[in-house]
């Protein structure tokens, strides 16, 4: 009789096992509304964004203390919290063909002299980005320190063609004068 428990809780455990398994396989795979699972691909975005200080980012709460950084007429101090509604192009050229915005806000959570971080929240919606639907959104979320050559900030959800999307974005400076910037995004989403 202990030999026949014994090996029947051998095959409970063993199916658990199994059921254990095909769950963490579809996990792998994202679920759409009608409830089947699809495969999640990997896209590479790329593109521009433009931001002028006072034009398409305010200052929506003024910080403390010393100015952290102050470059081209713009000063961050800790505490400092701005709101954004940018560009996103095709190229590095204000002219050039726009396929989004980039909305979100910012706040100087760093007190290093020199070295203000951001913590910065954005989506980037795509208006008008080939092969995409109109709309669709990707959520970044991140410390940005603005005096680093490159920033690397997480991709933590999306929509429309990015849903439930997840991955990383690298930001770049590529100019910053006077109260301007062009920055370079590549964003590496998997949805």
């Amino acid at each position: 009789m202990m030999f026949r428990h014994h090996r029947l809780t051998t095959i409970l455990q063993l199916a658990a096992v199994a059921v254990c398994i095909s769950t963490a396989a579809l996990t792998a795979a994202e679920v759409d509304e009608g409830g089947s699972a699809t495969r999640t691909t990997m896209h590479h975005l790329h593109f521009y964004m433009h931001e002028t200080y006072a034009e398409t980012v305010m200052q929506v709460a003024n910080g403390t203390g010393a100015p952290l950084i102050s470059r081209g007429g713009v000063r961050a101090r800790f505490g400092d919290t701005a709101v954004m509604d940018d560009a996103l192009t095709e190229g590095p050229s204000p002219g050039s063909r726009q396929v989004g915005r980039a909305q979100g806000m910012y706040a100087t959570a760093s007190r290093q002299p020199g070295a203000p971080a951001m913590l910065l929240t954005m989506n980037m919606v795509l208006t008008g980005f080939e092969g995409y639907q109109n709309g669709s959104m990707v959520a970044v979320v991140g410390w940005n320190d603005v005096t680093a050559s490159v920033r690397e900030l997480a991709v933590v959800g999306g929509t429309g063609s990015f849903r439930m999307a997840t991955g990383y974005a690298l930001l770049k400076t590529i100019s910053w004068k006077g109260v301007t910037a062009v920055l370079e995004l590549d964003v590496f989403v998997r949805a």
